[in-house]
């Protein structure tokens, strides 16, 4: 499973990522969800609920970005049994060099694919 967005962001397309990947899973599925991205693994190990009680602003005060997509992976995580693991990028592990590979290969598609279209 891959793809992606035009004009996005690398944190909010790990965020995507994660929700297609519960949102495929049964409800009450068992898993372990790998990423080499701390700004998901942290945030929902513990960040998230802090945000929320916070009513969404980091300790700054300023809004969270990408509100909408923690609150459906908030969601998805509570219908689901969810370890949430962090895994070093570019560190020579298969499957992330295989998520890696498949995210070049959607961002470049989608470049030529707009490339074309101009």
């Amino acid at each position: 499973m891959s793809g992606g967005y035009r004009r996005t962001t690398v944190s909010e397309m790990e965020l995507v990522a994660a929700i297609e990947a519960l949102r495929s899973l049964p409800i009450g599925a068992r898993i372990e969800l790998h990423s080499d991205s701390q700004y998901l693994i942290y945030g929902m190990r513990g960040f998230v609920l802090k945000w929320e009680r916070d009513g969404w602003r980091n300790r700054r005060g300023s809004q969270i970005q990408h509100r909408q997509l923690w609150t459906e992976l908030i969601l998805l995580n509570s219908k689901r049994e969810v370890r949430w693991l962090w895994l070093k990028g570019h560190n020579g592990h298969r499957d992330q060099t295989r998520a890696d590979s498949l995210a070049y290969q959607a961002a470049r598609a989608m470049w030529f694919r707009e490339r074309a279209a101009a």
